[in-house]
């Protein structure tokens, strides 16, 4: 690895699954005093809608890709100055996905990003969950829907080397205890 590698193992990236409960459990860990980012896409969109912006999946996909991207890149620098742990609600590998799903060519700063910013060896992953899912403004497709991108997601850190370790569908204070434990087990 170069020396602009960036590897800061004290920065956990949760993942997985739309409507899964993985905002919902940043929040508990924010609450407790962790460092948390949240889904840059979802900043994105509460942003642009907010603006009458047009950096939306809908009309400019790949400007909306592409400023994920940028975003998270930003949040994995911003972290670098915090005290450890921090959790992101998603991270850097998962935009290649996305931007493949939307048939984009990956550019060679999309190939660079997931090794030049690295998170915490394992990636915790939140599993498609029915009886929690729920459509709203925000999250207006199906659960069947929602749930397409979960292998690809997954499957892009997996690509990059992370190890995964799937959460167990529980009441989110277990959730927070099970995933603070790993992170002190590795310290």
């Amino acid at each position: 690895m170069s020396m602009s590698t960036r590897i800061t193992t004290d920065c956990h990236v949760i993942t997985g699954a739309s409507g899964a409960g993985k905002s919902t459990l940043l929040a508990a860990l924010n609450q407790l005093g962790y460092a948390v980012f949240p889904e840059a896409a979802l900043a994105i969109l509460r942003e642009q809608r907010a603006c009458g912006g047009s950096v939306l999946p809908g009309s400019n996909r790949l400007a909306f890709l592409e400023e994920v991207l940028k975003r998270n890149i930003d949040n994995h620098r911003a972290a670098q100055l915090l005290k450890g742990p921090v959790f992101f609600d998603r991270g850097i590998p998962e935009c290649l996905a996305w931007l493949q799903l939307s048939d984009v060519a990956l550019a060679p700063h999309h190939l660079k990003a997931p090794t030049q910013y690295r998170y915490a060896s394992t990636v915790f992953v939140a599993e498609p969950w029915p009886e929690i899912y729920v459509q709203d403004a925000e999250r207006q497709a199906s659960f069947d829907r929602a749930t397409r991108s979960y292998e690809p997601t997954v499957n892009a850190y997996v690509a990059a080397g992370y190890s995964t370790c799937i959460l167990p569908k529980l009441s989110v204070q277990e959730r927070m205890a099970f995933i603070l434990e790993r992170v002190a087990s590795r310290k």
